[in-house]
């Protein structure tokens, strides 16, 4: 059967593979019969059927790679990724049960550092559906609900793209191309686990079949997945922070006698080890199956089409909650020894914690169809397609979360006892008093899109080639927290809600135009227009110089930007307390009334539907070069300065009080918008603020990728590889009146996320006959520990961790992988700051790891 694919010919893959440094892309995982190729798209530029050779940095990942590494999740492999492995790339890793951050059982990509919402994700070069639930309030793309085993190979763009694919392209752009024209059958099980006597078990089932007829072929990928629990008891965690709880008599302290001789502050309060309630890479159950079909229709037009589905299913945790109550000293609630430290009878302040800990459990589904036509008309080709996507959510709240009316009912009937951890409370009154609270949330998007390409007209160098083409997209998303929530009803679950939906369509232009035989120059511009905030134009400029037949230079300058997400747009209403400084010289003292010192008010956080997008500029400057037939060498410095990046700023909003551009009222019923509430006495009371286009950041480093290939004629075949990338600078400025921060090399922010100024990959990879053996490494650069420097450290050490594998093929009888993920069992350098003690945006306390997979193919 002909295929016209969009795909990566294998002229092409193996160019790629030598300019690009790709290790673990081997020419047997690139066949593709060059001859029925016509059309050739990398990710980065729409051409089709031109020699991009060098013109984009591009970084393809093999599935053989993948697999052989023992990743066993498309978040394993980014962590290593040493362009996005910096702030912003987040995982199940560390995460914990709560309404703020990370959704549960997610995981997004950030590349250079400039957030998940800055990087574009695609699926076979087109969109998906966003997650319904915000990261914080960043928009990103669940990739977890990408099934591993159906992943072919994924490209990464490491260049700004906004003008060949629009929105979230800033930072670049991460393709996950599935696989498809299968022929045969395969089915693969693997089995994991640590090396310790903790249970962290892994396993994986999967099916691809290839179904042939003379004109067609469908595949199909059927992909379980299912992993335990691992906690930080299961690990020497050094804990750098515990919290406390206590009584409260007649203004004393007093530790109560649950924790015994393990007290604080002279005696007087208990020490409670929260951080030891939390998991470290939380259990998950997950079930993917794609498919694939392709067509050749009579006329020469070729039908495609895609599903997708993948449903997860798992939980998160953090620690009990802590929580304050009175109790009478005449409460039959009062344990003896505590009646004895209170002589008179005063009220007993319990500061105590509930007796479990919290775990959310997490349901996603996603779904994906899409439909297409593709053909030639004359000398053009052109391709048609509709998209459609959905994600849906769904978090309960099964333990640790506790009705705040009920338990205080409880308390007052008796019924419940807080005293003792409320460890002497049984099964029963416990579930009686929990609220599952249950978060249920929804991403729609409805899309369709075209392109025609061709050659316009000839140039003395060559002819002009072109692509045009348009988009047009339809989303709509709803996060809906359960109404206790939203009323502050449970203890400790906040609650955000959001909802919004939009349209937007686009018109984009690309050329390649040859100005001399060496030199040509890739133009793009694309304009974007947005339903809610209007439209936007970003052009991109490349260059490529080929100097000699082994060297090539390139350069490029793009703009790029990125719409308000809607859960920017859309967010609900969400509490907190603010502050301000009063006195003279201060900014709001004219909303101090009579405090001289400061004044706490209400603050409530809304979306912002007068949001305009973020934009940045992007300049790429690097070389490919072929010193040897085997030896190849590419170096990229890159630039990007963002800017408009949205925010939460209350300075905003207050200022526009003072100025009068925000009204200012004295009731909160009268307040129609963002404004302030101000008391008889002339105090701020009450501020509605929320989102707005406040921040920027600028970045800039060096890609270097180094590959070699030794064949020997007895030894087999070596392959020699090294992925880095070193980042010079990276300042953030959060609001236009706040100091820009540098941020490189150091853990910063509440969170304490690692910005690592050098991170590498490297290795080698062994074929002969039958055998194959692999040793591989992953290294990150020593760091400043963050803001708390408990006991005053100042430094994170360097972590260098070591990955092997060996497989055998047993031919007809199938092939055995083994991988070893940190063959040494290398612990995480030691954190002070993060309360776990070692920084889990980068590190990780999973230990050695192993995975053996069997492959058959029938």
């Amino acid at each position: 059967m002909k295929t016209i694919t969009t795909g990566v010919s294998k002229v092409a893959l193996a160019t790629l593979t030598a300019l690009f440094g790709l290790q673990g892309l081997h020419a047997e995982e690139a066949e593709v019969q060059a001859k029925d190729v016509e059309r050739i798209a990398i990710t980065g530029s729409r051409l089709r059927g031109v020699d991009m050779e060098g013109a984009n940095p591009v970084q393809i990942i093999s599935r053989d790679e993948l697999e052989s590494r023992g990743y066993d999740s498309v978040s394993a492999f980014l962590r290593d990724l040493p362009q996005a492995a910096s702030a912003g790339t987040f995982s199940e890793n560390g995460a914990t049960a709560t309404a703020a951050g990370a959704p549960a059982g997610s995981s997004g990509v950030s590349l250079r550092g400039l957030g998940s919402s800055s990087t574009l994700v695609l699926v076979n070069g087109r969109r998906v559906a966003v997650d319904s639930f915000a990261n914080g309030a960043d928009s990103f793309v669940n990739v977890n609900t990408i099934p591993m085993s159906a992943i072919e190979r994924i490209e990464v763009l490491t260049d700004g793209a906004s003008s060949v694919y629009g929105s979230d392209a800033i930072a670049g752009v991460i393709n996950f191309i599935l696989r498809d024209d299968v022929e045969g059958h395969e089915v693969s099980v693997m089995y994991g686990n640590d090396t310790k006597s903790s249970d962290f078990g892994r396993y994986n089932l999967t099916y691809v079949g290839g179904f042939n007829t003379a004109s067609s072929n469908t595949t199909v990928v059927v992909d379980y997945f299912d992993r335990k629990a691992l906690f930080n008891t299961d690990r020497p965690i050094d804990v750098t922070f515990a919290l406390r709880t206590s009584l409260g008599i007649d203004g004393q302290n007093h530790p109560e006698a649950w924790c015994g001789e393990n007290t604080v502050r002279a005696g007087t309060e208990c020490r409670y080890d929260y951080v030891m309630e939390r998991a470290i890479q939380p259990e998950t159950e997950r079930l993917g199956v794609t498919l694939s079909h392709l067509h050749q229709l009579d006329n020469s037009m070729e039908l495609f089409a895609e599903g997708m589905y993948q449903r997860n299913k798992g939980s998160a945790y953090d620690s009990a909650t802590a929580y304050t109550v009175n109790i009478a000293a005449d409460s039959s609630l009062v344990p003896d020894y505590v009646r004895e430290l209170n002589p008179n009878d005063s009220t007993i302040i319990v500061r105590t914690r509930f007796p479990e800990r919290r775990q959310q459990a997490y349901d996603t589904e996603s779904f994906r169809m899409l439909a297409g036509l593709r053909g030639e008309a004359g000398d053009w080709f052109w391709e048609a397609a509709a998209t459609y996507g959905v994600t849906e959510n769904e978090v309960r709240h099964i333990r640790g979360y506790f009705n705040r009316e009920a338990v205080l009912a409880g308390i007052a009937n008796q019924s419940y006892n807080p005293f003792n951890l409320g460890r002497d409370n049984s099964e029963a009154t416990l579930a009686a008093l929990r609220s599952e609270a249950p978060r249920r949330g929804r991403s729609e998007t409805h899309s369709f899109d075209f392109n025609i390409s061709g050659e316009l007209f000839e140039l003395p160098a060559g002819f002009v080639s072109s692509v045009f083409g348009g988009e047009y997209r339809s989303e709509d998303i709803k996060d809906t927290p359960a109404p206790i929530a939203a009323a502050d009803g449970v203890y400790g679950l906040g609650a955000r809600d959001a909802q919004a939906d939009r349209t937007q369509y686009a018109l984009y232009g690309e050329f390649n135009l040859p100005l001399t035989d060496d030199i040509d120059a890739i133009a793009a511009i694309r304009y974007d227009h947005y339903s809610d905030f209007g439209g936007d134009v970003n052009p991109k400029l490349s260059l490529r110089w080929r100097a000699t037949d082994a060297l090539i230079l390139r350069a490029s300058w793009s703009t790029g930007f990125r719409a308000p997400s809607l859960s920017q747009l859309g967010a609900g209403r969400a509490l907190a307390t603010g502050y301000i400084n009063c006195g003279p010289g201060e900014e709001f003292d004219a909303l101090c009334g009579n405090f001289d010192d400061e004044v706490s008010f209400d603050q409530e956080t809304r979306g912002n539907p007068n949001l305009d997008a973020e934009s940045s500029e992007a300049i790429n400057l690097g070389f490919s070069w072929n010193l040897t037939d085997n030896l190849q060498l590419t170096a990229d410095y890159w630039r990007y300065e963002h800017k408009d990046i949205v925010d939460v700023d209350a300075n905003t909003t207050l200022r526009s009080c003072l100025s009068g551009a925000a009204p200012t009222v004295t009731d909160e019923a009268n307040l129609p918008g963002f404004g302030c509430v101000i008391s008889s006495d002339g105090d701020l009371v009450f501020l509605r603020t929320g989102f707005f286009n406040v921040g920027k950041q600028k970045t800039d480093g060096l890609d270097l990728k180094l590959n070699y290939r030794l064949d020997t004629q007895d030894y087999g075949q070596f392959n020699f590889f090294a992925n880095a990338t070193k980042t010079f600078s990276y300042e953030r400025q959060i609001t236009p009146d706040s100091a820009p921060q540098d941020l490189l090399g150091r853990l910063s922010g509440a969170n304490e996320i690692a910005r690592p100024d050098l991170v590498a990959d490297f290795g080698t990879d062994w074929r002969h006959g039958n055998w194959s053996l692999g040793l591989t490494a992953n290294y990150i650069a020593s760091m400043g520990d963050g803001d708390f420097k408990w006991g005053g450290n100042e430094t994170v050490s360097s972590w260098l961790v070591l990955n092997a594998s060996a497989g055998y093929d047993f031919g007809d009888y199938g092939r055995l992988q083994l991988a070893v993920r940190n063959l040494t069992d290398k612990k995480p350098p030691y954190a002070s700051s993060p309360t776990d003690g070692y920084a889990s945006s980068v590190h990780d306390w999973l230990g050695a790891t192993y995975t053996l997979r069997y492959t058959y193919n029938f």
